[in-house]
């Protein structure tokens, strides 16, 4: 995957909707950026819990992938988001999850971990969880992923 470019194309969209507050500084938006991430997640795992279509989890996938993206950009860690072919192949050999509740959990438990802890090693920890869902338990090419974040994001 070319996370630069996926990267990127993120930098390129609009800055998302935020919740209402008397003050738009940048600590609000980073906050709507965390916000936003959870919210994606948990309609991505919602789907999973409907048994929704491929085409719709693959969907909702490239948006929870879009707002790590979104965070990484705003807080200038997009390096840490990079990954190399062999780490996404060691990925790629792990096993599937016992428990999709305890992925989430964990993820969830990350990401705001960053946001509270304010260590950007957390959000490489969810990062990489959120591919291995994606990969192994979701069950998605990594070229699928890529292609439909184009097609969805791209201008």
């Amino acid at each position: 995957m070319d996370f630069n470019k996926m990267l990127s194309v993120t930098r390129q969209s609009q800055f998302p909707a935020m919740l209402p507050a008397k003050q738009h500084d940048l600590d609000e938006k980073y906050s709507n950026l965390v916000v936003n991430v959870n919210l994606s997640l948990a309609n991505l795992f919602r789907m999973i819990q409907d048994n929704a279509e491929k085409d719709l989890l693959l969907d909702a996938y490239c948006k929870c992938m879009r707002d790590f993206f979104a965070i990484a950009n705003f807080k200038e860690w997009a390096y840490i988001m990079l990954m190399s072919d062999e780490d996404l192949n060691a990925i790629g050999e792990k096993w599937k999850s016992e428990s999709l509740a305890m992925v989430y959990l964990s993820i969830q438990q990350q990401i705001n971990s960053c946001y509270f802890k304010r260590q950007p090693q957390s959000l490489v920890h969810a990062w990489h969880m959120f591919l291995k869902l994606g990969l192994i338990d979701l069950e998605f090419d990594i070229n699928e992923i890529e292609n439909r974040f184009y097609q969805l994001y791209e201008e």
